[in-house]
């Protein structure tokens, strides 16, 4: 089964939890009359059939695409090649659980009705593990499958293009128009969805920045690993790898933010400790400094994200410097730090930042 379709089986899934929780609360709002004789001994409920039968059609569908899932997921646990992230292991006992709550609840309502004063909780514990499963795996699915269609967008299009040709040095001797576009990017998809999903879930794919180059030697080295399923193959992977640089555009940025935001003074780099003056200490060329900028900064996120930044003080151009050496691995000695910091404090200065 393709991942399209157990994504949207996940999607109904979410839905028919959500509905059905809150269509039995509102069902035991009714009260119950005394059934001398009855199945139940609590009595029979006075609730609108129509609305009872919807809500019993509902539960039906609710068990039958959780035993398909479960058909479909259980055994991936086994061709997993790497070692289950917690995030995996929590969606794999989430679902457990929704199994004995979904047998309980089914137990009693067939055979040990006494205990149906317990059905409203076993319900509502349904819904919350539901919750937390969807929220799990859908959104990666979602972004994954292009839900939104920004991915195919003519602007996406041109800044994968783009992309590729500045910093892919594996895309040299292809077509990259005709790697970039929809046709290609949409079976990078499927390839993304039917063999990459085989080792690693959506989210263990897509849980950092990766630039062109590191995206397709990812890709190389996946090829290159034992796998249950069938193996990435030399064509597959610039198509995959360039899907991956498609639906990754604002990923670097959300990071490059969230790194930022959370600065702390105190975590200032020895390098930048002192505010080193540097054309003292050495020549300062602006257009050397545009061009060790562009070259470390855009290996992780564009150019965009360095603009857009919130805190243009020489303070926090120096925490953001700091946070890409200490955190992310940017390779700079310490006079290129401070020519780097002097370069951002002069070209996006504090005045210049948006209100």
């Amino acid at each position: 089964m393709s991942t399209t379709v157990t994504m949207w089986l996940g999607i109904a899934f979410l839905f028919l939890g959500i509905f059905a929780t809150f269509l039995q609360a509102w069902l035991w709002s009714f009260p119950m009359e005394p059934d001398p004789g009855g199945d139940d001994p609590n009595g029979k409920s006075t609730a609108p059939k129509f609305w009872t039968l919807i809500h019993r059609l509902c539960g039906l569908s609710f068990v039958v695409i959780y035993v398909v899932l479960m058909i479909e997921m259980v055994p991936r646990l086994w061709e997993y090649q790497v070692e289950l992230p917690a995030r995996t292991v929590i969606h794999a006992v989430m679902g457990l659980v929704i199994g004995i709550l979904l047998v309980a609840k089914i137990s009693i309502i067939r055979w040990f009705q006494h205990f149906g004063g317990g059905l409203p909780g076993i319900g509502f514990a349904i819904l919350v593990c539901t919750l937390v499963l969807g929220f799990l795996s859908l959104p990666f699915a979602i972004r994954a499958h292009d839900m939104v269609g920004a991915t195919l967008s003519e602007e996406n299009l041109q800044r994968t293009a783009e992309r590729l040709r500045d910093k892919a040095e594996w895309a040299e001797d292809l077509d990259i128009e005709k790697l970039t576009s929809p046709e290609s990017l949409l079976a990078g998809r499927e390839i993304l969805a039917t063999k990459c999903v085989i080792c690693h879930d959506l989210k263990t794919i897509m849980d950092g920045p990766k630039t062109p180059n590191q995206w397709y030697k990812t890709c190389i080295r996946m090829a290159e690993k034992p796998t249950f399923g069938e193996p990435l193959t030399e064509e597959d992977i610039p198509l995959v790898s360039a899907y991956l640089v498609a639906i990754t555009p604002d990923l670097v940025r959300h990071k490059f933010q969230k790194k930022s935001i959370k600065k702390q003074q105190d975590k200032v780099a020895s390098s930048l400790a002192e505010k080193t003056v540097v054309e003292e200490e050495m020549a300062y060329d602006v257009e050397a400094a545009a061009e060790l900028v562009e070259d470390q900064c855009t290996s992780c996120h564009e150019m965009d994200s360095v603009e857009e930044y919130e805190d243009k003080s020489e303070e926090g151009w120096r925490s953001v410097v700091t946070v890409m050496i200490e955190e992310e691995g940017v390779e700079l000695t310490p006079e290129e730090a401070q020519i780097v910091v002097r370069y951002l404090v002069e070209t996006y200065p504090e005045e210049n930042t948006p209100q």
